[in-house]
């Protein structure tokens, strides 16, 4: 059986809302199924699709190899969790920090 790890490139630097949508229902379950456990073992997933662990793995090796899902390692444990998209743009934290920074320095030039 092939393991996937953190190392391997992938073709996707994540899974888009777009793309999830495209998936075949039975991988767009399953990519819903992972996303709501935040983690799941391959045992879980075997058990969550009612199938042994090697077929399960098939069922899972297409979301790996595109960059949908990643395989962590914790211990001895392998777990599997979606991964999505970095964020466009500012986080809401840094644009709130830069407007505070920003009113900071006008009103610092104010009473100069």
């Amino acid at each position: 059986m092939t393991q996937f790890s953190k190392d391997e490139s992938s073709r996707s630097s994540g899974l888009s809302f777009r793309e999830l949508q495209k998936l075949p229902k039975p991988q767009h379950h399953l990519v819903n199924w992972i996303r709501r456990q935040n983690k799941a073992s391959l045992l879980d997933i075997a058990i969550h699709l009612c199938q042994d662990e090697e077929t399960a793995f098939q069922a899972l090796q297409p979301l790996l190899e595109k960059g949908f899902v990643e395989e962590t390692i914790e211990g001895e444990e392998r777990y599997y969790h979606v991964t999505y998209p970095p964020k466009k743009g500012k986080s809401l934290f840094k644009k709130l920090a830069d407007k505070k920074k920003a009113k900071q320095e006008s009103s610092e030039d104010l009473t100069n």
